[in-house]
């Protein structure tokens, strides 16, 4: 789980120094220009120009926008880091997985003839040799010698088919709470990232259509300004299509995993089994905007086209009136 942890740590630090690099910036503005507006034009009952009273209000603005930043920040991302952990999750798993037969045996007690190179570390070998077997995690093998110190405790008397059945429930169990756990998320963000797709469906296009009117003397640093805002918005909508798309492809290769086990070595005892995982397996989990469009990279991509088409309506509209 260090890669999970590692990923998620550089990814989350990104963000969250983005969100806040972006909201510096449209504080910044008003300071460089020196034109006594707000980093958020609204009507106040009062002058906010006069002296003492501008700083005032202009510091209640920049707090306010400084915690806008951190509740879109911290709610996407929570889900991004989420995400990353439950990938790593199924890497434990795939782990578990392919080396369910030699967990096998060591509870049954095998000595080192039976673990050895040319028996059933031969054959697991094979399958150790295939990369990208896992997302974020590296996969560290356990030497021989240790394995059998550790296997000093074990009960010898255990047949292959009870150690098996033991093994084999300890991962169906881990898969159950990895599916626990993305149902609890998917009932917690759908309808939150239904609005957020619809709310950046409009944004990006009010922001696109905003820039092209843009006239005013200082409009350079405005437009470079909903620029930023505008990358923002992408890449906080990229964020959460693009981990859910990492966790459905790594909710289908679960039964990729098992089939990386010598299991032809005990096919009679362990085909049932396998084909219930298996087929149990190849019902993978997506993660939905209001349960009505799933969140994947094709989503991220179909929303800057609907965003867009918005953009070119709203123009051929102007250019009428």
């Amino acid at each position: 789980m260090s890669g999970s942890y590692r990923m998620s740590k550089i990814w989350i630090k990104t963000y969250v120094y983005c969100c806040y690099i972006g909201t510096i910036f449209w504080l910044a503005l008003p300071i460089v220009y020196r034109d006594k507006s707000l980093p958020l034009a609204c009507w106040y009952p009062f002058d906010y120009t006069q002296p003492y009273v501008y700083e005032v209000v202009f510091f209640l603005q920049a707090v306010g926008q400084i915690q806008v930043a951190a509740s879109f920040a911290s709610s996407s991302g929570l889900h991004m880091v989420l995400c990353v952990l439950i990938s790593g999750q199924y890497d434990v798993l795939f782990c578990s997985l392919k080396n369910v037969l030699a967990t096998s045996y060591v509870k049954m007690g095998a000595n080192m003839s039976e673990l050895s190179y040319r028996t059933l570390q031969a054959e697991q070998s094979i399958s150790d040799a295939e990369a990208g077997q896992y997302a974020y995690s590296l996969e560290e093998q356990t030497p021989l010698q240790e394995l059998m110190q550790d296997n000093i405790h074990s009960d010898s008397t255990q047949d292959f088919s009870r150690a098996f059945k033991q093994c084999f429930v300890h991962c169906i169990q881990h898969h159950r709470y990895i599916v626990s756990a993305l149902k609890k998320m998917e009932r917690f963000y759908s309808p939150i990232w239904f609005v957020k797709i619809g709310e950046v469906t409009f944004l990006m296009c009010l922001v696109a259509f905003v820039s092209t009117k843009s006239t005013t003397a200082n409009s350079f640093m405005r437009m470079v300004s909903l620029g930023q805002y505008l990358l923002l918005v992408l890449y906080e909508l990229f964020i959460i299509c693009y981990f859910a798309d990492i966790v459905y492809q790594n909710s289908q290769r679960c039964g990729e995993a098992l089939w990386r086990s010598p299991w032809q070595r005990h096919l009679q005892e362990v085909h049932s089994d396998y084909l219930f995982f298996i087929l149990n397996s190849r019902r993978q989990f997506q993660l939905t905007a209001g349960k009505i469009t799933n969140l994947n990279v094709d989503r991220f991509r179909g929303t800057i086209t609907t965003a867009f088409s918005f953009l070119t309506l709203l123009q051929k509209m102007d250019a009428r009136g």
